[in-house]
């Protein structure tokens, strides 16, 4: 149970016309004997009732009302109230006929129902001792047990509760105190603000317990640790920067705006939980004094050396103070945090909000079936320098040497559309490379800045279809794609290949979509290569060898399956294997000498037509007179000519059948 900032000790003053709150942290030794009769105080009554424990009296320990409370209330992470064991109470009760019972839930339910019975559902005050006795009675126990059996659940009769193996320590309790002050006041908070010395942030994220990104060099770097640490803990954040302010030796200054549950969602405790996680991994509290002093004299930097400076600004009795992080505060804090490693981070994504999340999972689905006219997504994109801020763009879409950034605008808070304002007017300057994707209730509120740049308005969704069109309108550079095709080339794998795919076609020309194919083609076809859609470019001469080895392979086979023909067509030529069947089958539509017929969606056989059939039976007759030496050709072509016929009749028969079913 975590105190609010209304209960911390606290003091005001006013500097230079600003409110400043500074908030009561326990210093070393002060409280502590205090503290010590109070831990005392929760073991003597430790397994013993709520009702034994006294409020009064374990204020009277501390001697004042605000700092018990806190204390009272820090405790509790290591003391809790729990309800007794049911069984274990009956036993030492001797209540012996209770064995069906198993909670005082349902005993006062047994209770109810025998007042029901035989009180007709009332009981005055000077009958309730007599219901009570003869109750009990049925159970074989005294009724001042059923009395006490029938509150066990109730808070008074709960019992101190330690959950760890020992006592905390009065140097344990302290710090704990001052880290929940601490972040009793970031609860409250609408904005959280460092000043980050950049060269010394790079030092110290570059140790592998606290950071999992490479360490780089450069404002650029620091600003991309500083989006993965706030986008990881899900915390609304910005960066702005002074091209002239500069530290000792040349280290630029970074400033970061954390904003707070007060400013995003006026919720405090979900949110102002990441926010103090986020703020307790960058100033990195838990270091003593003298940790601090021996990591400068080793030359060996912290993050939280690496602030420079860190206020926030809280919110309470509807007044707002600012409150000084100040290096000797953030000493009390505890030392746990240093020596168990920095917070570690999830593992998973997190997006700032559910369209993000729905708009990244859709084009990564739509890319994997070439669906996305070959863009790129890239999530955490690189900063965009301004004149006096940093813009992040939540995503960006790359495609060869084309880069756009998208930004998916929200409607939060009346002071977060005028920060995105702010800056989307600096970039309609110098970026035209910026997408802004905004819902339809926010178009009023961002209208200003929309005839500068490519918008793409949404629901409740986003949809693909539209990001794609407007990708087309304003970064279509397919004429210039054109341009780079090497016709020569692509004719020459073409003829030594016999095939380029339909698949291979969008490397080799440079193309993204399927129409873009059709066109680009154009350039390649000649009196020697043509174009299938489908299918793709490929030589005549090469197409019209496939196509007599298919014929010869139907007429000296009976009716086959349309799968048996395809693994012999990718037999014969390799090229194939890279092809779908529905594109051999649009290959096939092509040959008026093969016949398909589909029986059912799960069976497909293949012949030759009947035309076709007439052809070999007369070629085979050719072959006999030319050949004396082979035997029984005619017969064998006959006898195909005889099935060819037999299956023209089977295939009347079925559609006779369907006709049949149709009526």
């Amino acid at each position: 149970m975590r105190f609010s900032l209304q209960d911390v000790k606290k003091s005001i003053q006013r500097r230079s016309g600003e409110l400043m709150v500074s908030l009561h942290f326990l210093r070393p030794a002060e409280a502590e004997q205090q503290i010590a009769r109070l831990i005392a105080y929760h073991e003597e009554t430790l397994g013993q009732p709520q009702r034994n424990f006294s409020l009064d009296d374990a204020r009277a320990i501390v001697g004042d009302y605000r700092l018990a409370h806190c204390l009272l209330a820090t405790l509790s992470h290591w003391y809790n109230w729990g309800a007794r064991d049911w069984r274990a109470a009956v036993l030492e009760r001797g209540a012996t006929g209770l064995s069906e019972i198993s909670s005082p839930v349902q005993l006062r339910l047994a209770l109810f129902t025998f007042v029901n019975e035989h009180y007709a559902g009332f009981l005055t005050s000077t009958r309730r001792a007599e219901a009570l006795l003869r109750f009990a009675a049925l159970y074989h126990m005294q009724a001042v047990d059923l009395e006490y059996l029938l509150r066990l659940d109730s808070e008074e009769e709960a019992l101190l509760l330690r959950s760890t193996p020992q006592a905390p320590t009065p140097q344990e309790v302290a710090a704990l105190y001052n880290q929940w002050v601490f972040e009793a006041a970031l609860y409250n908070a609408s904005s959280v603000h460092f000043s980050i010395d950049c060269r010394a942030f790079l030092s110290a994220s570059a140790t592998p317990e606290q950071t999992a990104l490479p360490l780089e060099s450069g404002l650029g770097a620091v600003i991309k640790r500083l989006c993965y640490l706030a986008r990881r803990l899900g915390v609304y954040y910005d960066l702005t920067y002074g091209p002239g302010e500069t530290l000792q030796g040349g280290a630029h200054l970074l400033h970061l705006t954390l904003y707070g549950p007060q400013d995003v969602t006026g919720a405090p405790q979900q949110y102002g939980l990441r926010l103090a996680r986020l703020c307790r991994l960058l100033l990195g509290y838990g270091t003593r004094n003298e940790e601090r002093t021996r990591s400068r004299t080793q030359d060996k930097k912290t993050l939280g050396t690496a602030i420079v400076a860190a206020e926030a600004t809280v919110h309470f009795l509807q007044r707002a103070y600012t409150f000084e992080m100040q290096d000797r505060l953030l000493a009390l804090l505890p030392p746990q945090t240093r020596a168990a490693g920095r917070p570690s981070l999830p593992q998973d994504d997190l997006y700032d909000s559910t369209v993000e999340q729905q708009f990244a999972e859709a084009f990564q689905g739509m890319a994997r079936s070439r669906g996305v006219d070959g863009w790129r997504l890239e999530r955490e994109p690189e900063p965009l320098l301004l004149a006096q801020s940093i813009f992040i763009p939540d995503f960006a879409l790359t495609r060869g040497e084309k880069r756009v950034y998208v930004e998916i605008l929200g409607f939060w808070t009346p002071s977060y559309r005028e920060r995105k304002l702010q800056k989307l007017q600096e970039l309609q300057k110098s970026h035209t490379d910026l997408l802004l994707i905004i819902p339809q209730d926010a178009r009023e509120a961002f209208a200003a800045v929309t005839s500068h740049f490519p918008v793409v308005y949404y629901e409740q969704q986003i949809a693909l279809s539209e990001l794609l069109y407007v990708l087309r309108t304003h970064y279509d550079d397919f004429a210039e794609r054109l341009t780079r095709i090497q016709v020569g080339a692509v004719r020459e794998q073409i003829q030594r290949e016999g095939l380029l795919t339909e698949q291979a076609c969008y490397e080799s020309l440079h193309c993204y979509r399927r129409s873009e194919i059709q066109q680009a083609a154009q350039l390649i076809i000649d009196t020697q290569i043509a174009f299938l859609p489908g299918l793709g470019l490929y030589d005549l001469i090469w197409m019209q060898h496939l196509q007599e080895h298919c014929l010869d392979w139907l007429g000296a086979q009976d009716r086959q399956l349309l799968s048996d023909l395809l693994t012999e067509l990718r037999r014969y030529c390799p090229a194939l294997e890279r092809c779908e069947d529905a594109a051999l089958e649009v290959l096939l539509a092509q040959w008026s000498e093969v016949l398909v017929q589909r029986v059912s969606i799960f069976e497909a056989w293949v012949q030759l037509s009947e035309q076709q059939a007439k052809i070999v039976v007369v070629e085979g007759e050719e072959k006999k007179e030319t050949d004396p030496a082979e035997k029984g050709t005619k017969k064998i072509a006959k006898t195909k000519q005889g099935r060819i016929k037999k299956r023209t009749e089977s295939k009347e028969e079925v559609i006779l059948q369907s006709d049949l079913w149709g009526v």
